[in-house]
Order: structure tokens, then C-alpha cells, then sequence
């Protein structure tokens, strides 16, 4: 029986294979958008006797009255309870609906609820040195968000699962950027974090479906600042007198060398050098940020580096490989370096892994998927934006070329190419 667009109730027997002859089980089966569910009415009745398409057992028997009467009892009972679904949330199940006609009591979790239980288990595997205590600072920095915006639009400190819509995510998204003016990505990072939490509720089977499934998280790709050769080796060149801005351009080197992050290069110690399958020194570790290997083999210029502060004492003292301040002194510095080398670009550690990416290999012929694992990508999708860079430079630089050659060539060379 369809009982409205999403609903249907019907009326089935079981029988026993073994014993085609015996009574057949009356079934019930609920369908609500092709997903279905159901459970047994109790009652076993003669196949013979039992009308499907009338969802009733034929005769006047007292038997006969008692089923047909509880078939109809149940189907009302159905319907009631689907409406009350209905009136709480937009999205019901088979499961539900025959969970709440039972009395079967289920635990409805909030949004808030759900992202203290993911962010617990993410700092149990922080212990663990599985995840980076970054990361879960993020993950925390996602939480404030959502409980700022709760309280704002919602007026609420948190919200049921089974209230949360598609429009959920734009009003999300629009409160972060209009009002807080946060900046397009960053918000569409804390987005993606509320979907994984979503789609972490379906798992557990706190929620039938995540309704932020189908919004796309989009990503305006900024302009990154990334160092020629030329810059690279003003660098390189460039000596100075104080300490601290010598070991930060050579830090800021090292990592324009081998594409390793602030984080990853600031723990580096003497026991991730080792001598690989191919007889080379190589760096091996873990990247902090998402886990991945990052093994790089060492160019000259980075070992040269390395071998001028083996002797450090902040190197000896705290087992480590360069001597790198905090990352807001470390910017800082990179800032003094950059004002004196004449480069007019900010430089951060962003720009150093950036340039790896690009000056350092893509541009000189490194295939995409080496530069992918140098730099402990989880897919190669993050690291064709840099491949994208470097055919924009490339374009660019061939124009130059070609202004060049329409400068330099005689006339009737010019006349001989244009025809």
C-alpha cells in the first residue's frame, strides 16, 4: 500500500522452504525512497487464506477478525508516527520509522556531541604521535566556529543532527566570511571539517544520511610567491654578520632544498639521515602534518648546509639539525633577509616548500609524481597546483622570449616567419 510519495507499507508472507505446506509468517515491509526495512507481525496464517494485495486473511474465523483488525492497527500506527518523523526533521528511514512504532529507544546525538567524540579520539592518536598536535588544533578551532555560530543564527549552543539541512552549510559559510571575515578558504576548510564530521555521524549510524553530502567545498588557489634560481642563488651568495639572520637563510635554503615544512624541518635530527638503497644520503621521516612519508634525497647544497651546524651547540644540545628559532621570529627574520638580499617578495616557510615545488624540480623536469612524494602529498591532486605554477611561468617567460626574438630579428626574417 502507497501511502504518499516516500511511503510505502505492505503486507507479505514468509514461508518455509523446508516445509512448503506449514503456515507462512505475516511480514511487514516498510519503503520510504527505495530504502527499506521491516519486522514480523507475529501471526502465521494458511498461504491460501491470506490476500496480499488486500493485506487481509479471508474468512469470519475469530483468528481472521483478530489479524486483519492488528493489520489495520499497525498501519495506523505507521502512518502516525511516520507524520510526528515528519514534524521533526526532514530526513526518515525505514529504521527509524519502525524503531519509533516499537518503542525502540535510539540516542540522538547533536553536532557539538559528535565533534567532542571525533576530537577525542583524534587526541588519542595525537598521543600516540599518530596525528600532529596541529592538526587537532584545528580540529578544536572547528568547534569554536560551529558553537559561534550556533549562538549567533541558531540562537542555541548546539544543534540535533536530524536539524541539520543543506542550507546549513551556506548559512555556516556566509556567517564565517560576512561576519567574522574570515577569508573564503580558510572557511571552506572549517566546511570540509563539519562535513568529515557528518559523514563520521553516518558511520557510527547517528545519522541515516549527511546532508551536507552533496555541497562542494571550493578553493580559490592564491598566488604563492616562489623564488627564481637567480633569488636562490642571491641567497646562497649572500653572507651576513649576524648570527641570527645567517642560520635563518640557511634554515630558509635547506627548506627551498628539500620542500620540508617549518614543522618538519624544525624537528629534524641526525638519526632521520641515512644512506638509502642507491648509496645516497637521504632524509627520512614522517611528515607532521598529515603522516605521510616524506623521504628526500639531500643536493649538495643542503648537505653542505647540514655539515656547517653539525657542531652547533643549540644543534648538540637539543638534537637537531639547524638551528630554527620560533616560526613567528623565523618569519620575522626571513623579512630582514629578504629587505637586504633585494628581494621584494615575502618570504615565509610556505615560500621555501613552495619553491621546492617548483624553481627547484618541477621546472627542471622532476615528473610530477617524484615531486609528489618528495613533499608527502596524501594524493597528487594537491601537488598539480604547483605544476599549474610553473606552466604559468612558463607562458609567461616565452612571451618575454617572444618580444625578445620580434626585437631582435631583421625585417625580412620577421616577414619570412609571418608568412
Amino acid at each position: 500500500m502507497k501511502v504518499s510519495q516516500e511511503l510505502s507499507i505492505s503486507f507479505w508472507l514468509r514461508k518455509d522452504n523446508n516445509n512448503p505446506d506449514s503456515k507462512a509468517t505475516i511480514m511487514l515491509r516498510i519503503t520510504i525512497d527505495g530504502q527499506r526495512d521491516g519486522f514480523s507481525l507475529g501471526y502465521q496464517v494458511e498461504p491460501a487464506r491470506f490476500n496480499n494485495k488486500a493485506a487481509e486473511v479471508a474468512g469470519k474465523s475469530m483468528e481472521a477478525i483478530e489479524i486483519n483488525k492488528h493489520i489495520l492497527h499497525v498501519r495506523g500506527e505507521l502512518i502516525r508516527h511516520y507524520n510526528l518523523l515528519k514534524a521533526q526533521g526532514p530526513t526518515i528511514t525505514p529504521t527509524m520509522l519502525k524503531n519509533a512504532y516499537l518503542g525502540v529507544h535510539i540516542e540522538k546525538k547533536t553536532l557539538i556531541q559528535v565533534i567532542d567524540y571525533h576530537n577525542a579520539k583524534f587526541k588519542e592518536k595525537v598521543e600516540k604521535e599518530k596525528r600532529s598536535d596541529g592538526t587537532l588544533k584545528k580540529w578544536y578551532t572547528t568547534k569554536e566556529k560551529q558553537v559561534a555560530f550556533l549562538k549567533a543564527v541558531f540562537k542555541m549552543p548546539d544543534i540535533p543532527l536530524e536539524r541539520i539541512e543543506y542550507a546549513f552549510a551556506e548559512d555556516f559559510f556566509d556567517h564565517m566570511t560576512l561576519t567574522e571575515g574570515i577569508q573564503d578558504n580558510t572557511a571552506m576548510k572549517y566546511l570540509k571539517n563539519t562535513k568529515q564530521v557528518l559523514k563520521l555521524a553516518v558511520q557510527r549510524k547517528w545519522l541515516s544520511v549527511n546532508p551536507l553530502e552533496d555541497y562542494v567545498c571550493t578553493y580559490v588557489n592564491p598566488e604563492r610567491d616562489i623564488l627564481s634560481m637567480e633569488e636562490l642563488s642571491t641567497l646562497y651568495y649572500k653572507d651576513f654578520k649576524i648570527p641570527r639572520l645567517q642560520e635563518t637563510k640557511d634554515a630558509y635554503l635547506f627548506m627551498a632544498l628539500t620542500g620540508y615544512a617549518y614543522k618538519d624541518a624544525l624537528m629534524l635530527s641526525p638519526d632521520n639521515i641515512a644512506k638509502f638503497f642507491d648509496g645516497e644520503d637521504w632524509i627520512i621521516k614522517n611528515r607532521e602534518k598529515t603522516w605521510c612519508r616524506e623521504n628526500v634525497p639531500l643536493l649538495p647544497i643542503a648537505k653542505e648546509i647540514l655539515a656547517k651546524y653539525k657542531n652547533h651547540p643549540y644543534c648538540i644540545a637539543n638534537n637537531v639539525l639547524l638551528p630554527i628559532n620560533s616560526n613567528q621570529r623565523f618569519n620575522g627574520y626571513l623579512k630582514e633577509v629578504a629587505d637586504i638580499c633585494g628581494i621584494n617578495k615575502n618570504l615565509t616557510t610556505h615560500t621555501a616548500r613552495h619553491t621546492f615545488a617548483t624553481t627547484v624540480t618541477l621546472a627542471n623536469g622532476v615528473p610530477l609524481e617524484t615531486v609528489s612524494a618528495m613533499l608527502g602529498h596524501k594524493s597528487i591532486r594537491t601537488t598539480q597546483i604547483y605544476a599549474k605554477i610553473v606552466a604559468g611561468k612558463v607562458s609567461s617567460d616565452m612571451k618575454t622570449l617572444k618580444n625578445i626574438f620580434n626585437l631582435a630579428l631583421p625585417d625580412s626574417l620577421m616577414c619570412a616567419a609571418v608568412a
